[in-house]
């Protein structure tokens, strides 16, 4: 089952063992509860099919308020069956690199793969569409070389790291300050306040935080941003 957002182009595939209302409402319900349920049902399946599903929907959800939509124009229909043939494609192509034939296993790093792609029609990717930041792999989306990224498996390992870039791009900054000449106004030389916020809050390394690896304007190195993200890590 291919399930596409209509606004943000966001889809989510799901495995089904039949096309029974009931297993497709039931499903559904795994979806609304996720994202938010959306007010008007199309199906390509026809307007009666969706009609059936929405009788389900109400077995399951009983206050749910949603309507079965009227059949797509032909453009539309066009741009629905292009996508799903899009995502058969990228199904097979991942059997055939995994060696499996356990497509429904694929399904979800499908998902990921095509809502991580661009899409011309909203000129942004469906994942940050809707969740108005690029998605993460873990550290593989960080800013650290996998040379690093292979030997660090505790989170202590990678706060030695973080520390250590600190050290070096503060050291780098006061070097690069010290080569500058002294500026001079009326003959006498003006002592430079260089400020340890200053110095771990201006050095733009990446535009991904270190710590939360979100997309942040603040520095890598920053120490508030140290603070502001300790909330953001995961708790397993």
């Amino acid at each position: 089952m291919v399930y596409q957002d209509h606004l943000t182009k966001f889809v989510i595939l799901k495995s089904l063992t039949s096309k029974r209302s009931e297993e497709v409402a039931y499903n559904l319900v795994d979806i609304f509860t996720l994202l938010g349920a959306p007010s008007i049902l199309l199906s390509d399946n026809g307007s009666e099919f969706a009609n059936n599903v929405v009788t389900s929907l109400k077995k399951f959800w009983p206050t749910l308020k949603i309507v079965h939509g009227k059949p797509r124009h032909s453009q539309s229909q066009g741009s629905v069956e292009r996508a799903n043939q899009d995502i058969e494609n990228m199904l097979c192509t991942w059997m055939q690199d995994s060696k499996s034939d356990r497509w429904s296993e694929g399904l979800r790093f499908i998902q990921f793969m095509k809502n991580r792609a661009h899409h011309s029609g909203i000129k942004s990717t469906p994942y940050e569409a809707l969740f108005g930041c690029k998605p993460k792999v873990g550290l593989t989306t960080s800013f650290l070389p996998e040379d690093v990224l292979k030997d660090i498996n505790t989170e202590e390992q990678l706060e030695k790291v973080i520390e250590s870039v600190q050290i070096m791009d503060k050291e780098q900054t006061i070097k690069i300050m010290q080569e500058k000449e002294p500026a001079s106004k009326n003959g006498e030389d003006i002592i430079m306040d260089i400020d340890k916020d200053m110095l771990t809050e201006d050095i733009a390394v990446s535009d991904i935080c270190c710590v939360c690896l979100k997309e942040t304007s603040d520095a890598l190195a920053s120490n508030k941003c140290r603070e502001k993200h300790e909330k953001c890590l995961g708790i397993i």
